[in-house]
């Protein structure tokens, strides 16, 4: 049995010397893929074997739309796919990575280009017509090996070519027409959290080549940036907006273009930060309520009520447009990032209402205020959340309490005052401007 065993170790051991792929690779994104190309991909990895001229290891991409060591793409929109395969070759002590460009030639695949480049891995990776010639560049942003930096790689398909055109350190990328000339530029948030200087740079294809349209400073207090967005002002301008974390909050910076110029109109050159945009740093930008415009989330101060020691402090939050001068308020959310809901705050109470919070017991109450006298009148409504099969015995049933929504395992329950109905919010206006937030 023993040297049934071992024999049947020894032939795998063998089978996998075969492979022109690292058997052990050293990143988890590695041990979760497969060593070697199959079905389709077969005849494309026979391409590489031949063409990689010595052992190799994929390198799979860790951010965006494509997570494969070898990525297919249709460039030169001819109706045959490209492919771009992506791994990590040693020579020495020098590790580099390839890009090798593999097309289908009188049915058969042939490696047609590659490109090499001293990097630890694979970022991210984006297909983008630059310049309008029908032919998409390649985007590739590289792990920097050995650090925290990233840079991106732009390179142009020709004849049996690879060129690269631009390599430039980044933070995030994005491609995006800011400029309104039916050509896409790239765009760069880089941060540098040891010079606490953090900036956007606006780049585009000429005939010179890659060159940096306009730039602009980005709050230098920010230590991470969420991935760009690409989405226009409530003015219909293209725009990009980047929630930003720092310290405990959060901000956003909407960046879009003036006159030739890169401008962040929300950003204060003075304090070399942004606060008007301040606020939890859960909440990010999106459209809340359903009008095709991204809506920022601004903390908004609320009276407080307290009936115990702990006197919990809640703040409202502000969804605002932006129309690239100005904030306007769309609509004041009560969120409990707790139990996953958000209430939408009634107009005619925003800024006469104070509210309790009660994290214990899983409540929020509303009660009205009156703002000259500092002084806390009727409760409104309460929500609370309880556990559903405690909702369904019957224990917090009593007069007024109805449930607005359950997921199964919790009951989001309701009061209403008569104060409440008097200013028209009933139960069905409560349960239609609540929703779980995710």
């Amino acid at each position: 049995m023993i040297r049934k065993i071992l024999c049947a170790v020894m032939c795998i051991a063998f089978v996998f010397t075969l492979c022109g792929c690292e058997l052990f690779a050293t990143d988890t994104a590695e041990l979760l893929s497969p060593p070697a190309l199959s079905g389709d991909l077969y005849p494309i990895a026979q391409a590489i074997e031949e063409s990689a001229g010595g052992s190799y290891t994929f390198k799979y991409p860790s951010r965006g739309l494509y997570r494969s060591a070898v990525v297919q793409s249709d460039i030169d929109s001819d109706g045959i796919l490209e492919a771009f395969a992506f791994y990590s070759m040693t020579d020495g002590e020098t590790t580099t990575m390839q890009i090798n460009a593999i097309c289908l030639s009188d049915n058969k695949w042939q490696s047609v280009a590659q490109q090499k480049i001293v990097a630890g891995g694979v970022d991210r990776i984006d297909f983008c017509d630059l310049d309008n010639d029908g032919i998409q560049e390649i985007l590739v942003g590289w792990e920097i090996y050995g650090t925290s930096e990233m840079q991106l790689a732009v390179y142009s398909m020709g004849e049996n070519t690879l060129a690269q055109r631009m390599l430039q350190k980044y933070t995030h990328f994005i491609t995006c027409d800011l400029d309104e000339n039916d050509e896409k530029e790239i765009l760069i948030i880089k941060s540098s959290t040891t010079e606490q200087i953090n900036s956007a740079s606006l780049f585009a294809l000429t005939d010179e080549g890659i060159t940096e349209i306009s730039s602009c400073a980005l709050d230098n207090a920010a230590k991470t940036f969420n991935e760009p967005l690409v989405a226009e002002l409530s003015s219909g301008k293209p725009a990009v907006y980047i929630d930003e974390i720092k310290g405990v909050g959060a901000v956003t910076e909407v960046l879009f273009m003036e006159k030739g110029t890169l401008v962040n109109p929300l950003y204060d050159a003075e304090s070399r930060e942004t606060t008007a945009t301040l606020r939890s740093a859960t909440f990010s930008v999106r459209d809340i309520n359903g009008d095709g415009i991204i809506e920022i989330p601004v903390q908004l101060n609320v009276p407080s009520v307290s009936h115990s020691k702990l006197n919990e402090k809640l703040y409202l939050t502000s969804w605002c447009s932006f129309n690239g001068e100005m904030l306007t308020n769309q609509m004041v959310t009560m969120i409990n990032v707790d139990d996953g809901y958000c209430y939408t705050i009634p107009s005619k109470w925003v800024g006469n209402i104070a509210v309790l919070k009660d994290t214990d017991n899983r409540l929020r109450s509303i009660y009205r205020y009156d703002a000259q006298s500092g002084t806390v009148g009727d409760n409104l409504l309460y929500i609370k959340a309880v556990p559903k099969a405690d909702w369904d015995a019957g224990k917090y049933s009593a007069a007024g309490i109805k449930e607005i929504y359950n997921d199964g395992e919790t009951s989001f329950i309701c009061r209403v005052s008569a104060a409440s109905v008097s200013d028209g919010v009933t139960f069905e206006t409560v349960k239609s401007d609540f929703m779980i937030f995710e």
